[in-house]
């Protein structure tokens, strides 16, 4: 076997033929995981009350927070 053969079965086994079936459907698990509600983790919430805070005390931060975003 040529380095060529060898390279084409290679090839061949890593990737399936052009309009074969999937192993499995994707979307289902999509649209369940849309449909799941938002669980909002703790660094989410830590880090918008250390952002409500510094604006609380640098009332001049919301221009640099606005400049930023």
């Amino acid at each position: 076997m040529t380095e060529s053969d060898r390279l084409h079965e290679l090839l061949r086994a890593a990737f399936p033929e052009p309009g074969g079936r999937h192993s499995r459907d994707v979307w289902p698990a999509v649209v369940a995981r849309l449909a799941a509600p938002v669980k909002p983790s703790w660094p989410d919430i830590l880090l918008a009350a250390a952002i409500v805070t510094a604006l609380a005390l640098i009332p001049g931060g919301l221009f640099l927070l606005a400049y930023h975003l």
